[in-house]
């Protein structure tokens, strides 16, 4: 009878222990005292246990089915190295029996009787079990190293796995596309894009995945929500947090406030029906004072059966949840517009402040933009050298040029990052100035006569970052966010100086 032999070891450090030949030895011999002629040796270098994904096994198969009838045995040296989970050992197993091959192990005696069998998927149990136990020593050791500030998993976009100075496993950032990331998350945090087109630009400025694709929306989604951009770890599945060992990619600053701007154009929040209803123009804008939620509007039914408005923070986790009549907010809310509406003689210092910062911006970013195409072209001009030196010269070997090539493209990464910085749109500076006067000049006014979409949008350019409302303090705003808070400090500046012309 002929016979086919497979063996298996799971990782590199098995192959150079010669584990493969001492399995090839072993079951050379076993087939030679049954009297069994080795028709093939199949070998599978470095597979894991866990996968029936190995290509050997595969091919072991499709060999067993192609000569059915003159196969009569699979020769394995333990049923460990065959496979590690019952039902993946149960079905190639009857795929055997269709054959007509029998399975048999050279440290395990099994038969083809009823106890042999009953054996076989005893040991095939056994074996599952060890690469379970396994697998629950590899999670403990992962979840110690985070609690050590490593990160166990594969790195995330951005980032790259290295060894420290102490040997230790760590992050460190990948000099091509961490430029890009913290990029993203500047674009982003200004509240003018969404996610969508924040990815097309860093796509367009050269970000792509370590296998050379585009990234995804939903892997870029996930990118702007993951902390350990900021150096921060999370593992939601273990219930884990803690501090990386790494350098962040972004501030905390600026990563909360992607989170802020994230949070204020979900529509996923509770109640979300009442989003456009008419009865609730200022929900989406207004934040709990205590844990920043943003509040929803709804109606509460009284003891008499008569419907009351209110707006509220609906999230569980926050201590001291904001509740507030629908007409006192409103109120309130109109009162600050009138409050920090802009005066005419603020308006013509404003319009005047902000041509000067606009012209000398442009002139500045000209410079820049100037400089940094520089840049661009002179590294690309390195590049083209380079190749011309590898290729047609042949003067340089090809690890020189890798190297040097890697180089160049990190240099170029950072220099296009740079370029587009410096580029700014082209508008029509003194058409938006008199919109921009006529909304700050008309906001309360203005407020009333807009649509609810309208006035959400209103108000995103007022605070980006939302509006608060406190029972005491009323309506606030964050003192770096607010325009108006900035108009307001103006006028006090001007009253001071003697200023006070339209005041």
């Amino acid at each position: 009878m002929k016979a086919v032999i497979y063996i298996r070891v799971s990782s590199e450090e098995q192959v150079k222990n010669l584990s493969l030949e001492t399995q090839r030895r072993e079951c050379e011999r076993f087939c030679e005292r049954n009297g069994w002629s080795v028709a093939k040796v199949f070998t599978e270098e470095g597979e894991s246990a866990a996968t029936m994904d190995r290509p050997q096994l595969q091919a072991m198969l499709a060999y067993c089915h192609d000569n059915s009838g003159s196969v009569g045995a699979v020769v394995v040296y333990n049923l460990s190295r065959f496979a590690r989970n019952t039902s993946d050992h149960l079905a190639v197993r009857m795929k055997l029996s269709e054959y007509g091959v029998s399975l048999r192990s050279v440290s395990e005696p099994i038969e083809e009787t009823s106890t042999g069998k009953f054996f076989e998927t005893i040991m095939a149990a056994v074996a599952e079990l060890d690469n379970n136990m396994r697998s629950d020593r590899t999670v403990a050791g992962m979840k110690m190293a985070v609690e050590k500030g490593r990160w166990p998993f594969n790195a995330p976009i951005g980032y790259r796995r290295v060894r420290n100075a102490k040997n230790e496993p760590t992050l460190e950032h990948d000099p091509q596309r961490a430029p890009l990331i913290h990029h993203a998350f500047k674009l982003y945090a200004t509240g003018q894009y969404t996610k969508q087109q924040v990815l097309t630009k860093v796509t367009a400025m050269g970000l792509r995945t370590v296998q050379g694709n585009n990234v995804a929306l939903t892997t870029f989604v996930r990118v702007l929500a993951n902390p350990i951009y900021t150096g921060k770890l999370n593992v939601q599945a273990w219930e884990q947090k803690g501090d990386g060992n790494f350098t962040p990619i972004v501030s905390e600053e600026l990563y909360d406030r992607v989170q802020l701007i994230a949070q204020g154009r979900k529509t996923n929040t509770p109640a979300t029906h009442l989003r456009d209803n008419p009865l609730f123009p200022l929900r989406g804008s207004i934040r709990c004072q205590c844990c920043g939620s943003l509040l929803t509007g709804y109606n509460a039914r009284g003891k008499t059966g008569q419907h009351y408005a209110y707006y509220a923070c609906w999230n569980s986790k926050c201590a001291n949840k904001t509740s507030v009549r629908k007409a006192v907010l409103e109120a309130e809310f109109e009162k600050f517009l009138e409050q920090w509406q802009t005066k005419p003689g603020v308006l013509k210092y404003f319009r005047k402040g902000v041509l000067r910062a606009w012209e000398h911006k442009r002139d500045v970013a000209m410079l820049g933009a100037t400089a940094s195409q520089g840049a661009v072209e002179e590294i690309e001009k390195k590049i083209a050298r380079l190749e011309d030196l590898f290729i047609d010269q042949q003067a340089i070997t090809k690890d020189v040029y890798a190297a040097r090539r890697a180089k160049l493209e990190e240099q170029l990464v950072v220099a296009k990052v740079a370029l587009h910085d410096c580029q700014t749109n082209e508008i029509d500076i003194e058409a938006t100035l008199n919109i921009a006067c006529f909304v700050m000049a008309n906001a309360a006014a203005l407020y009333k006569q807009l649509s609810n979409e309208q006035k959400r949008q209103l108000l995103g350019v007022l605070s980006p970052s939302g509006f608060t409302f406190d029972e005491k303090e009323g309506i606030r705003t964050l003192a770096s966010d607010c325009l108006f808070n900035d108009l307001y400090a103006m006028s006090q500046d001007l009253v001071k100086d003697g200023v006070t012309d339209g005041i």
